[in-house]
């Protein structure tokens, strides 16, 4: 998605959720400086264009041993490399699930709110980490940034030279954002319960329930959004796997699946 296209939608989820854009563009200021010498280029993800992409997010339904079968049968021997024909991208938490069903993901997308030994053991293996800056996080961002090597930096308000808005605004939207921005072939989702409790892999330590539930009830929205917006000149086709214990249906142009 075009950022003259996303920012109106950022600012009517700011008002919605008392964020203040102004410290979301701090955060964005000092990871562009953590970053200035370090961050991957960006070009890296034209590898998703053309390509099957599997989007994980950190749902309850990732705990079930169907779902897990499935990501097992749809990536069958993952690891980072450009050739094979799916690429996978998880959200933050989902990774310790991926290292535990010895699948390394190509990209992990994480505010650093998460599991961050599962981080640092997956970018060993040779995921990229795409961290993502706001408002809430700068103390993290200043703390952990700099121990990784294979990152790229995004925000959800104005993009810098090495800071980076494709869409998206929670971890495992932000990863289907990423996918359509680059022309994914397919993209599969697995693990997007918006409507079910939070699960063992979402964010560990959780303050307020009530803002992170309407934040995935933000996150259905847009990827609502993405799936009606798909236009043919950017035809990504999408299909959602859920479970019928917790799976939540996407309406749009998406086909929905339960496992």
């Amino acid at each position: 998605m075009r950022f003259n296209d996303w920012y109106p939608h950022y600012l009517v989820i700011a008002h919605s959720l008392g964020l203040k854009a102004r410290d979301d563009f701090v955060c964005t200021l000092i990871l562009s400086e953590l970053l200035s010498r370090s961050c991957l280029d960006p070009k890296c993800l034209v590898r998703l264009s053309g390509k099957k992409v599997l989007i994980i997010g950190a749902g309850p339904s990732i705990e079930e041993y169907p779902i897990q079968e499935f990501i097992k049968d749809c990536v069958k021997g993952s690891g980072p490399n450009p050739n094979k024909k799916t690429v996978v991208i998880v959200a933050d938490g989902a990774s310790e699930l991926c290292l535990s069903l010895d699948i390394i993901p190509d990209f992990v997308t994480s505010d650093l709110d998460g599991d961050l030994n599962s981080l640092f053991i997956a970018e060993e293996k040779g995921s990229t980490v795409i961290v993502h800056g706001h408002g809430d996080n700068i103390d993290k961002i200043k703390t952990h940034v700099s121990d990784f090597s294979r990152v790229i930096g995004t925000t959800q308000t104005f993009p810098l030279y090495n800071i980076h808005n494709f869409g998206g605004f929670t971890d495992g939207d932000r990863g289907i954002f990423l996918a359509q921005h680059f022309n994914a072939k397919q993209i599969i989702l697995v693990g997007m319960d918006f409507d079910s409790k939070i699960g063992h892999y979402s964010k560990k330590n959780i303050l307020n329930a009530e803002q992170k539930k309407r934040k995935l009830k933000v996150a259905k929205y847009l990827v609502q959004l993405l799936c009606n917006n798909n236009n043919n000149n950017n035809s990504s086709q999408f299909l959602n796997i859920a479970s019928s214990k917790y799976g939540s249906s996407i309406s749009g142009n998406i086909k929905n699946k339960l496992i």
